[in-house]
């Protein structure tokens, strides 16, 4: 996906966000702003927009000398899912679908995600509301149909906190297809950037014990191919099947041809507008470029 004009705002948003939370000194906040509105005006407006995210937490970083700001906000989010993780698996257990609903759970845990908005999330409400939620884009009926005849699966994650919900979702997977014999590993970002899931983030929630799980070697809040590790790249291009989380691995990932399943939450309107879905709405998207030459 191009970055549009739309994204610039947010990446201000963001920049001051960042700024605000890594560095105290109001001097140095200014030129950590401007080196970032100077970098703004030299992008390649075909790039996609984590990708000009990563070289704006770049600088900030580089000038606040703080890699990682929101880590203690990161673990805030993990504790809090963790803490409903039970209550999340009984929601599941009694639903007419238990693999839908905790999908559902997953795709909405998606706005834990302080890249499109720094505002808190009460994630007890999130799993509130989950009952009244809809996916707006619904290919989740053709996502069981693949899983029947594929096995090897690298699902990418997104963020901390929603990092719960995608592990929910991939115990469901694994409990109610057993003869498959899945082979799920999941994919997390290789530093820290924004509140994006790290390995330890992984291991904080649980899922390194569950599944494997590997790290890009990147630090876009996305999945960039052209600079992930080898052991990524390797298992990308040998996966049968690719669930990606978020808008930041959908904006680098749209134009792919092979078999993704986008799960998100629309946050901008970039996305809206590309998807043709409302702010807000859930989305499980089957890659619609999937098998074009």
């Amino acid at each position: 996906m191009k970055t549009q004009h739309h994204c610039i705002p947010c990446l201000l948003r963001q920049t001051i966000d960042t700024v605000t939370l890594s560095i105290t000194d109001e001097q140095t906040q200014k030129i950590a702003i401007d080196r970032v509105l100077t970098f703004l005006q030299t992008i390649d407006y075909s790039t996609p927009p984590p990708i000009i995210g990563r070289e704006l937490y770049k600088l900030i970083s580089e000038i606040s000398g703080n890699p990682d700001p929101y880590h203690d906000i990161k673990r805030k989010y993990n504790q809090a899912a963790l803490a409903l993780y039970d209550d999340l698996r009984r929601m599941v257990f009694h639903s007419a679908d238990p693999v839908l609903m905790a999908a559902k759970l997953s795709v909405a845990g998606n706005i834990i995600d302080f890249g499109t908005s720094a505002r808190p999330v009460q994630v007890s409400s999130l799993v509130d509301s989950i009952s009244q939620l809809d996916f707006t884009i619904n290919h989740f009926n053709q996502f069981i149909n693949d899983l029947l005849t594929r096995q090897n699966i690298l699902y990418l994650a997104d963020n901390a906190g929603e990092i719960v919900f995608d592990r929910l979702f991939i115990e469901m997977l694994l409990r109610f297809y057993p003869e498959k014999n899945l082979k799920i590993s999941v994919v997390v970002r290789g530093g820290p950037i924004i509140n994006d899931v790290t390995m330890e983030d992984a291991e904080m929630v649980g899922l390194t014990k569950m599944v494997p799980v590997m790290s890009n070697g990147d630090s876009a809040p996305a999945t960039d191919l052209n600079r992930i590790n080898a052991e990524t790249r390797q298992a990308f291009t040998g996966a049968d099947m690719i669930i990606s989380k978020g808008q930041g691995n959908y904006e680098t990932l749209d134009r792919e041809n092979r078999l993704i399943y986008f799960l998100l939450r629309v946050k901008c309107p970039a996305i809206a507008g590309q998807l043709s879905a409302p702010e807000g709405s859930l989305i499980f998207q089957r890659n619609p470029n999937y098998n074009v030459v």
